[in-house]
């Protein structure tokens, strides 16, 4: 399995669009990486300069230290699976897996034999004779990654592979995707819009935003330790409340918001620097008993709305920004509009970043 490495690379189309912005970084041999971001970001560039379909404006791009971008979409001997499942509709499950194959000189005992593993593999043995039309999403898509298997790649590029399942199907088929390429010992690099679908099966995820690499970890790196603004913006749901640092000296720093006094997070900033406290909406909790809690800013109820599974309470603070809570439906206590509250902060579930200087707005942009 290749190791692949990602050098600067960079893809600027002729329109003048920078798809891609002087991206660097390393899948390692066997890993599963998913490339999320907004629409636009980059992410299905990036996947396609890897595949050779296109190629970089400038950068390099190594398989196990070997440059490839002049080499061919053939010489890379990578699989490809789609949201759309391209499969010939004029022949068998079988026959579709065995043209590759077939396509390479294969001999038939040895196509034989790579069809019937790739089957055993996608469990669609049952299928094998069957037609496209024959299949359900599932199964069809199955049948795509069997094809490709059978090409005996090591590579898997995943474009949005499950886009066209039921939400339902496709949080199982995330599962059994992840168990294929780990059993096969694949190399995969998937792009998705769907963050769970990254974080639930992915090792590593990287996020993009206008065509940069804004942060590449586990999910959970991403999630509870993210190490951009816009990171904590795209990945979940947070919000981000305007503060003075005030004491930097401990573990966590102390922040002014409004006249309020809070710990958190502590990423080095000096004392008297404008910073964004960063927080998600369900890891915020609101006091009605007013000085009982301890590390709270002020503020007043907005809005306590009723959507499904979830309340979102709107607390307006002292420093005037509103702010939303996310709250389990179950919660016995209902908030009533200008009932004064406190907003609970934890600080080791914060994050605490330089204030941006284009904005905070202009900064979250996509």
């Amino acid at each position: 399995m290749p190791e692949i490495r990602l050098q600067h690379l960079t893809k600027i189309y002729p329109n003048n669009t920078q798809a891609v912005d002087d991206v660097s970084f390393i899948i390692e041999d066997g890993e599963y990486l998913s490339l999320i971001g907004p629409s636009g970001c980059g992410k299905t560039t990036t996947l396609r300069l890897i595949a050779g379909t296109i190629l970089p404006t400038s950068g390099k791009i190594y398989f196990d230290n070997k440059e490839i971008e002049k080499l061919s979409i053939q010489d890379r001997h990578i699989g490809f699976v789609f949201q759309h499942f391209a499969l010939f509709p004029n022949l068998t499950v079988w026959e579709n897996i065995a043209y590759g194959p077939t396509m390479r000189g294969k001999k038939r005992k040895e196509i034989e034999h790579l069809v019937e593993e790739s089957l055993k593999a996608v469990q669609l043995t049952e299928r094998a004779y069957n037609f496209p039309r024959e299949l359900s999403a599932p199964e069809m898509q199955k049948a795509s990654l069997a094809r490709v298997l059978a090409s005996e790649s090591k590579i898997l590029l995943l474009d949005e592979p499950l886009g066209a399942l039921d939400q339902k199907i496709r949080e199982e088929f995330q599962h059994f995707l992840r168990n294929l390429v780990k059993a096969k010992q694949l190399t995969a690099i998937h792009v998705t819009h769907d963050q769970s679908e990254a974080l639930s099966i992915s090792d590593r995820v990287v996020v993009m935003n206008k065509g940069k690499l804004i942060q590449i970890g586990s999910a959970e790196d991403v999630i509870f330790h993210p190490n951009h603004i816009f990171s904590s913006f795209f990945v979940g749901e947070s919000d981000f409340i305007n503060c003075i640092i005030v004491d930097d000296k401990e573990k966590y720093a102390k922040l002014k918001v409004g006249k309020s006094i809070v710990t958190a997070h502590n990423s080095g900033l000096a004392r008297g620097t404008r910073a964004v406290l960063a927080v998600r909406r369900e890891f915020l909790k609101i006091s009605s008993e007013l000085g009982k809690a301890k590390n709270t800013i002020k503020g007043v109820i907005v809005e306590d709305k009723f959507l499904g599974l979830f309340r979102r309470v709107q607390v307006k603070l002292e420093n005037q920004q509103i702010v939303e809570v996310k709250i389990h439906s179950k919660d016995p206590v209902r908030y009533a509009p200008n009932q004064s509250v406190e907003l609970v902060i934890e600080p080791e579930l914060t994050r605490t970043f330089p204030f941006p200087k284009e904005g905070i707005k202009t900064a979250l942009e996509m």
